[in-house]
């Protein structure tokens, strides 16, 4: 049979209680049976027999270090054979100026308090010691019989207290497993990526172990749909964006089937078809790798680097093959070092460059600045091109999102930008656009500067 976890928890819970309280009344049983509500006279003698057994004569002396001067309840008061006390104190109650008597037990009266006294006289035939013991004659049974009834009465209540609360932390401990059963079943079932267990984190400073566990598939479930809507979107993506050159391939297959062509028209064909696959091919690739950066799956390798030295190898690199006569302009502030995946950093700043390249204006010009403010990297590339109008400046991060002037831009495929925004993000930066159309763009990216450390990542 199949229990839940909750209600073992309960039950163990129940049983330790149970456990615990029946010590706790066997321990009361056992004090108020065997010590406390004994009878004070038979008490009395009991201890003051035990402590003459202590007395020691030894080397021509009494020895009496091994006496208990007080001991359940009896004050135990040594004295000399003339009566003067040599140890031990009388309650405070006792004021009776009670003679010494051997061996009787007797009710002595001080006030309002009754005591039993009973003296002992020890004999060692060399000379001797007298034994006084005093206990409060009210009985003491009433007391414990008290505690004994009180721990009967609010023992099982307590029981069923813990039981109850045992149970609600149980349920509460455990309700968060439950969502994650629901929003895991949700998902299964019913296609919803968006089900989320949702602990209340917002509402508390510490979570328990149970809470991070739930955090923990909320975030998993983000990242599931992250990677699904991905996938959903690459698909969207790369279907509509094939359409076109697909198109032409099939329409210029066909032609070249149904026409008598000569080698030359054959040879034309093939250029066609040969153009359209590149950039089929090329888009897959810009496709896949906006995936991988999407999903988290592409690989990144972070190492201690100088940004300046990239910048400037970059820069010298995009002005030899400078369009329109555009000149590049640089100015580069020599020593910034951040962590920094090379390859990405330098696809993210030829991106920007090409961009300012299509969309620039003839004998134009680009410039390339990178400075240090405020422990940070700061990157701008600026422009003098068509620029881009307020309305549609926020649509250039979108993919397939082609500029103002679509005749500059015949060669891209809009994937540009919303890759540099991606490399920016992964390295933890920022990027923000400035334009006026027909003025030109500035693009500023934020990167954090390296801290000292001289190790790579």
């Amino acid at each position: 049979m199949h229990t839940s976890i909750k209600f073992r928890i309960t039950t163990w819970f129940a049983a330790m209680m149970v456990l615990i309280e029946a010590l706790v009344l066997t321990f009361i049983m056992i004090i108020n049976g065997n010590v406390v509500t004994k009878n004070p006279e038979q008490r009395l003698m009991q201890v003051v027999n035990a402590n003459v057994d202590r007395v020691e004569f030894s080397k021509q002396e009494f020895r009496f270090d091994d006496i208990k001067y007080y001991s359940r309840g009896v004050y135990t008061i040594l004295y000399d054979e003339q009566e003067n006390i040599l140890r031990g104190s009388a309650p405070s109650a006792f004021t009776a100026e009670e003679p010494l008597s051997a061996n009787r037990v007797r009710l002595v009266s001080c006030g309002a308090a009754d005591y039993y006294v009973y003296d002992v006289h020890v004999d060692m035939f060399v000379g001797g010691v007298w034994l006084r013991g005093i206990i409060d004659a009210a009985p003491t049974g009433s007391f414990m019989t008290a505690i004994v009834a009180v721990a009967w009465s609010v023992l099982p209540v307590l029981l069923i207290l813990s039981i109850l609360g045992g149970y609600f932390i149980a349920r509460q401990a455990l309700k968060p497993i439950k969502k994650v059963t629901e929003a895991a079943n949700a998902i299964n079932d019913g296609q919803d990526l968006k089900a989320r267990i949702g602990t209340g984190e917002s509402r508390r400073k510490s979570r328990d172990e149970v809470e991070n566990l739930t955090a923990a598939f909320d975030s998993m479930f983000d990242r599931l749909e992250r990677s699904f809507e991905a996938e959903q979107q690459f698909t969207s993506d790369a279907s509509h964006e094939l359409r076109t050159p697909t198109t032409v391939i099939l329409a210029e297959c066909n032609y070249a089937k149904k026409n008598d062509m000569t080698l030359e028209d054959y040879k034309a064909s093939m250029d066609v078809i040969e153009r359209q696959a590149e950039k089929m091919s090329t888009l897959v690739r810009s496709l896949l790798e906006i995936t991988r950066l999407d999903q988290g799956t592409q690989k990144v390798s972070f190492e201690y680097a100088d940004l300046s030295d990239l910048v400037s190898i970059v820069c010298e690199e995009q002005a030899l093959v400078a369009q329109h006569n555009i000149r590049l302009e640089r100015d580069i502030q020599s020593g910034i070092f951040i962590d920094m995946d090379v390859f990405l950093i330098s696809r993210m700043l030829q991106n920007l460059i090409d961009n300012a390249y299509k969309f620039g204006v003839e004998k134009g010009w680009i410039h390339v600045r990178l400075i240090r403010t405020s422990g940070r990297a700061l990157l701008t590339v600026e422009d003098n091109g068509v620029g881009i109008s307020e309305e549609k400046l926020e649509m250039i991060w979108q993919r397939f999102y082609q500029g103002e002037d679509s005749s500059r831009s015949q060669n891209g495929m809009g994937l540009g930008l919303a890759m540099v925004r991606q490399i920016v993000q992964l390295h933890g930066g920022t990027i923000e656009v400035e334009s006026t159309l027909g003025k030109g763009t500035r693009f500023m990216v934020t990167l954090p500067e390296h801290q000292g450390k001289e190790e790579t990542k």
